[in-house]
């Protein structure tokens, strides 16, 4: 048995109308990873915040080699090293500055802004070569990096930093499945040095990929702690949220009637020459690597972002995306794939961003109609099943309820082309099937859903047709009865495939 190196003893914690985790018993040991998996509000992330003394735990005691931990600074000297979902990336500093940014606060050891540091640039070329970005220069400023270099580069953090837990909190959730390698091989890395990795996921392919244990939480209790090698997904998503599971089966959803949304020669972004269309009650997924395309045919067509040629028809009628007004009043809604930057406005609560959209709905001369507000905001919490009420905050919500919250916000304006890109990105599997219950509700109501997704998986599981795109183009289609997630894999990566045969 390896050395013990955190304990967790007795531990709860409680916010205003919710127990997050009641008496919570969980050891880490050296060289392991532990996974922690459980559906929307069981207590992955509020367990992993007590470990990285963010906050102090209501009841109990965290241990990391004997020393107590109830504050980040007990954390940083007991040598806990916590990753985030959201990413800690300063745009105004470059790549390497970013690198170094948790020695930079300390001012020890490296000073990335003077003169002579060619040694500390060979040594930032080799943490970026690492995790996949070697291709970077030292020299960019962050901000112009796509969300999942953001992610990696915030984990190259790992390789100049001391620790001795490191704690990914759904870090993988933005990142696509070729920088998972990558991942891979860091984590490798740690256990090699000893560290004990808490690897909190939604991801199963990905809990069994890195794992030595799973650590299954329910209503903030621990349901059971199993061996990875002695159990499987199924096993496991059933402890998470019981029976449910078998709703993620897709339902078959009879396809037919008009064209809503036809997109014609479309060149947008890093997309060139893109031709498709999508039938009212029909789910056609964009499936792709980074920088296939995907996002910008997403963002091109609801008024997202520029296009530089081609045309698209919503209904039949030619239609000119210039501003998300605009989409929106031909009848075309747009979900981001950045929900904490784009997707609601932090300070907001429910209330305030659920009517963001329809505001005009609610006022009378500019006035908005408090009662009026308040009935159709309540109305939808309790449609898409929101924790919390119209006063609370949104940003305080699970990213499963967040990003409810935004896909009710643009249904609630009744569009007939909803474009949804990356829809459960960092969201479990308890809340991935709300999604997939809802965009299934779309389908039946004669809506066109086109869904822009990195998983290969949930393209299958989730549309009636998958376009696979490649260096900008769509090099094969898939009818999701007759492909396997391999086969829309090589087609992304090398783009051959029996595509056609498939669809």
């Amino acid at each position: 048995m390896a050395d013990v190196v955190f304990s967790a003893r007795g531990v709860g914690q409680r916010y205003p109308g919710v127990q997050a985790l009641t008496d919570l018993d969980l050891d880490g040991y050296a060289g392991e990873v532990l996974a922690i998996c459980g559906a929307n509000g069981a207590g992955k992330s509020t367990f992993a915040r007590l470990l990285a003394g963010q906050e102090p735990p209501a009841t109990g005691e965290i241990l990391v080699e004997g020393r107590q931990v109830r504050d980040p600074a007990d954390a940083e000297r007991a040598g806990v090293l916590l990753m985030h979902q959201e990413p800690l990336v300063i745009d105004d500093f470059t790549v390497g500055e970013n690198v170094w940014l948790y020695r930079l606060r300390g001012g020890r050891d490296i000073q990335p802004w003077s003169r002579s540091r060619s040694g500390t640039d060979n040594r930032t070329k080799e943490v970026l070569a690492e995790v996949g970005l070697g291709h970077l220069k030292v020299d960019q400023l962050a901000a112009t990096l796509a969300p999942g270099q953001r992610q990696m580069l915030a984990l190259s953090r790992a390789a100049v930093t001391t620790h001795k837990v490191l704690i990914l909190d759904e870090t993988t959730a933005s990142t696509s499945e070729e920088h998972f390698r990558e991942v891979q091989r860091m984590v490798e890395a740690e256990k090699a040095a000893g560290t004990a990795i808490v690897f909190v996921s939604h991801r199963m392919p990905e809990v069994f990929a890195l794992s030595d244990r799973i650590a299954v939480l329910r209503g903030g209790r621990l349901v059971q702690v199993l061996r990875t090698e002695d159990t499987d997904a199924d096993e496991i998503t059933t402890l998470m949220i019981g029976d449910a599971v078998r709703a993620l089966e897709r339902p078959p959803v009879h396809v037919g009637g008009a064209t809503r949304l036809a997109v014609r020669n479309l060149h947008a972004g890093s997309a060139r020459d893109v031709s498709f269309e999508v039938r009212a009650g029909e789910v056609v997924g964009l499936y792709g690597l980074v920088g296939s395309g995907r996002s910008s045919i997403a963002r091109a067509v609801s008024g997202q972002g520029e296009s530089r040629a081609g045309t698209v028809e919503v209904n039949g009628d030619p239609a000119r995306m210039r501003s998300p007004g605009a989409a929106l009043r031909r009848g075309v809604a747009y979900l981001t794939e950045d929900r904490r930057k784009e997707g609601f406005v932090d300070d907001f609560s429910n209330a305030e961003n659920l009517s963001l959209v329809t505001l005009p709905r609610m006022s009378r001369a500019g006035v908005v109609r408090r009662g009026l507000e308040r009935s159709r905001v309540t109305e939808l919490i309790s449609r898409f099943q929101i924790k919390g009420g119209p006063d609370t905050p949104t940003r305080t919500l699970s990213g499963g309820n967040q990003q409810k919250v935004c896909l009710a916000k643009w249904l609630e304006a009744e569009p007939d082309v909803i474009v949804l890109d990356e829809p459960t990105k960092g969201i479990d599997v308890g809340a991935r099937l709300n999604i997939y219950q809802i965009v299934h509700g779309l389908s039946s109501q004669d809506k066109a859903v086109l869904v822009v997704t990195s998983e290969a998986e949930e393209a299958l599981l989730l549309c009636h047709r998958v376009l696979v795109l490649r260096d900008g183009q769509v090099v094969a289609e898939f009818d999701p009865d007759r492909a396997s997630t391999e086969d829309l894999i090589r087609a992304a990566l090398d783009g051959h495939s029996n595509g056609e045969d498939a669809a």
